[in-house]
């Protein structure tokens, strides 16, 4: 029997909406960003039209927030 994974971590950057991520997810994510070169980076996720059901989403590693995010 293995243990139950920690509940989501709030991952945020000033007053943008939230998504909620494990803490394995953050410290993949924060590794990719250091790896990368971006330790202010952060992860852009769209939503955009397409796909079968009508939406796809889309993610991506970022320097940092953008003015339009």
């Amino acid at each position: 029997m293995t243990a139950a994974s920690p509940g989501p971590v709030n991952f945020k950057i000033g007053n943008e909406r939230l998504i909620k991520v494990t803490e394995n997810a953050s410290r993949k994510l924060t590794s990719l960003l250091q790896k990368q070169g971006r330790p202010e980076g952060a992860l852009r996720v769209a939503v955009i039209g397409g796909g079968c059901s009508g939406l796809q989403y889309k993610m991506d590693l970022v320097d940092g927030p953008a003015n339009r995010d």
